[in-house]
């Protein structure tokens, strides 16, 4: 009874919400079953090399400035 009211719930919210919840549910799934890991995630060299997606390579490397900040001042 309980498992109907959750489904009923669920396929209430709204079709591109759902498909997005259910995404992220599935990523943190396969990360906590160590099917993939976050760095395959972020980081695809196939993706920047072969397809020639730098932009990736940019983001790669800008989000890290963002965590390991340089001050040039000093």
């Amino acid at each position: 009874m309980a498992y109907q009211s959750l489904r009923l719930e669920y396929l209430q919210i709204p079709p591109v919400s759902r498909a997005y919840t259910t995404a992220c549910v599935l990523t943190t799934a396969a990360v906590q079953l160590e099917l993939i890991t976050p760095f395959q995630l972020y980081f695809n060299p196939e993706l920047i090399f072969k397809h020639f997606q730098v932009l990736q390579l940019d983001t790669y490397i800008f989000s890290w400035k963002m965590y390991f900040p340089i001050n040039l001042a000093e």
